[in-house]
């Protein structure tokens, strides 16, 4: 253990612990002095050692009254500047306390009776465990408190069995066996509550870094939503301005900006959605709405990019539709999402946007079903295409562009309105994507928040 004892430790480390010392000296002082006096007064009335009562009253005096100002004036004012003096006088004062400790196991001892034995050994194990709790971090300060407790353990026996007999050897192997196998637990212990503390101190730098990340992309969300929406405004303007005036080429060309600024603009809110799902901090934000007029609304806000590779843009409502009570934002992004990977995905094709109301006794559904005539998905990676980062075709060669995220982000959003999304597909021919959700979820937020949080 020796070896271990670096007097020369200026690390901020050495001082910590020694300022854990100081902490567990000073916090419930009185109430060791009151343990000591109620555990030691019984004890010495029964060894029947008057002399026991003036080191009683010493050992108290020590502890309650000088250790504390001597504390404040000889260790605590040196910790930061001269940090191996304050270890070396905070050593000092434990080595002093530790051995008026062992005089009781000692006079125990002394007195060669079984009562005696028994007294000793729990004093000495008890004194112990405590410099073992209290001082495990700095081996200089556990080397001063079990110095005089292993002494006690050696001289003791001697004094009851008078000298060097195989009972003195055993009761002294007894108790460093026991003083040993209490040092090796509370080493463990002490190992494992500083590894759970620095896993501890871990999870909450990881924490904190999330919860920086999440505000840096939300603020980041808002900086780059606003220039985007300026962009996709005045463009909507101009393209009106360009129909009226019969000029294909420019409604195309704006057309293409509109396209790409939306997919930008889905994508940013991808970045904020996968963010607050991964911290669990996605919630609804539940009102009622026209649900027919959504599903319109967001199917002709992407007509041009459906339209800019050649395709044409079906809109099937099977009336009536009617109201829903849910989240029309979050369903606006998934049908975006979901309308985005058909438009990229088919070349001079047909895209279908379809949507009916199913009745039941559990509640109404919405059924939303967006189908393409594009490439279409391979079936060893339908599985697969709601994971994150994974997208339905990985090959070096295909045309569309995506981070892979938005599939999965649908699904954590789908189990959050209480419902699923599916694919069916054949490769070549195209591919059908349906979002089920709940036409109602006034009453069903939290739940929908926990589902989507344990997914």
């Amino acid at each position: 253990m020796t070896a271990a004892i670096n007097l020369n430790d200026t690390s901020s480390s050495a001082r910590e612990a020694l300022r854990e010392s100081l902490a567990v000296s000073r916090g419930g002082g009185i109430m060791r002095s009151v343990t000591l006096l109620a555990g030691a007064i019984p004890v010495v009335i029964l060894l029947g050692e008057p002399l026991l009562v003036v080191w009683l009253f010493a050992l108290i005096g020590w502890n309650a009254l000088l250790v504390p100002p001597l504390e404040r004036a000889l260790v605590i004012p040196l910790i930061d500047s001269d940090p191996v003096r304050a270890r070396l006088r905070r050593a000092g004062m434990v080595l002093f306390g530790l051995s008026l400790t062992t005089v009781m196991p000692i006079a125990s001892w002394a007195q060669g009776s079984v009562f005696g034995a028994i007294v000793a050994v729990g004093w000495a194990l008890s004194s112990a465990t405590q410099v073992l709790v209290y001082y495990s971090r700095d081996r200089l300060l556990l080397v001063a408190g079990m110095a005089p407790i292993v002494l006690g353990a050696l001289i003791g026996p001697l004094l009851a069995y008078r000298g060097v007999s195989w009972e003195s050897a055993a009761a002294v192997l007894m108790m460093l066996i026991a003083l040993g196998a209490g040092g090796a637990f509370i080493g463990r212990s002490d190992k494992l509550i500083a590894k759970a503390t620095e896993e501890a101190a871990a999870r909450r730098s990881a924490e904190a870094s999330s919860l920086a990340k999440s505000r840096f992309i939300a603020n980041m969300h808002h900086e780059l939503r606003t220039p985007l929406n300026a962009i996709i405004g005045y463009s909507e303007l101009l393209r009106e301005n360009a129909l009226e005036e019969a000029r294909a080429a420019d409604v195309a060309d704006i057309d293409r900006v509109l396209a790409a600024a939306r997919q930008q603009l889905m994508m940013i809110a991808d970045l904020l959605a996968f963010s607050e799902l991964q911290d669990d901090r996605l919630q609804l934000e539940t009102k009622l709405f026209d649900a027919a007029l959504l599903a319109r609304e967001t199917a002709n806000a992407f007509r041009p990019a459906v339209e800019a590779n050649h395709n044409t843009l079906a809109i099937d409502i099977a009336a009536p539709l009617g109201d829903a009570h849910t989240d029309p934002a979050k369903l606006r992004h998934c049908l975006e999402h979901l309308l985005s990977n058909a438009a990229k995905f088919t070349r001079d094709g047909a895209v279908t946007l379809r949507a009916r109301r199913e009745r039941s006794l559990r509640g109404d559904w919405l059924i939303f079903t967006v189908e393409d005539t594009g490439v279409g998905i391979a079936p060893d990676r339908l599985g697969a295409i709601f994971e994150p980062l994974t997208q339905g075709d990985d090959s070096a060669t295909r045309a569309a562009d995506g981070a892979g995220m938005g599939l999965a982000i649908i699904a954590r959003i789908a189990r959050l309105l209480g419902g699923t999304v599916s694919v069916e597909s054949t490769p070549g021919q195209g591919a059908a994507f349906t979002l089920r959700v709940r036409a109602d979820m006034s009453d069903h937020a939290d739940a929908g928040a926990l589902r989507a949080g344990a997914a």
